[in-house]
C-alpha cells in the first residue's frame, strides 16, 4: 500500500508506461475514503478544493498508465472527463427531457467504459511497455 502511494506522487507527471490494478486502485480508494471523511466532518470547501487540485494531475497520469496497461490509449480518458461538461444541461430549465436523458446517458456510458478499463487485467507486454 505504501509503495502504491509513493508511486502515485513520484510518477505525478509520468503519462507513459503502465500501472497495475493495485497501483491504480489503492490511491483511488484511499482518496475516496479521505473525501468521505472530510465531507462527513464538514471540512471547509477550500480544504476539499485544495486536495482536488493536488490530486488532479497525478490521478490523470495514473489513469492514463492504467488504461495503457489494459492496452488502450491513455487519451481515452479525455472524452470521459469532457463528458462532465454535459452535466449542466441536466439542470438547465430550457433543456427538454430528451436532451437531459441524452446527456445523462452519454456521461454514464463513458464512465462505465472507463471503469471497466480500470478493471481489465494486464495482458503481458503491449505497445505501451512491458508488463509491470
Amino acid at each position: 500500500m505504501k509503495q502504491s502511494l509513493k508511486d502515485f506522487f513520484k510518477k505525478t507527471f509520468k503519462f507513459s508506461g503502465r500501472a497495475t490494478r493495485k497501483e491504480y486502485w489503492v490511491p483511488n480508494i484511499l482518496f475516496a475514503v479521505l473525501g468521505i471523511v472530510l465531507s462527513s466532518f464538514r471540512a471547509p470547501d477550500k480544504v476539499q478544493n485544495a486536495l482536488v487540485g493536488i490530486f488532479a494531475v497525478p490521478t490523470i497520469a495514473l489513469t492514463s498508465r492504467r488504461y495503457q496497461d489494459a492496452g488502450v490509449s491513455g487519451w481515452f480518458q479525455a472524452p470521459q472527463m469532457l463528458s462532465f461538461i454535459l452535466l449542466p444541461v441536466v439542470f438547465m430549465s430550457f433543456a427538454k427531457r430528451g436532451m437531459k436523458a441524452a446527456a445523462i446517458t452519454v456521461v454514464l456510458l463513458l464512465n462505465i467504459v472507463g471503469f471497466i478499463l480500470t478493471l481489465l487485467p494486464s495482458d503481458g507486454n503491449n505497445k505501451y511497455g512491458k508488463r509491470p
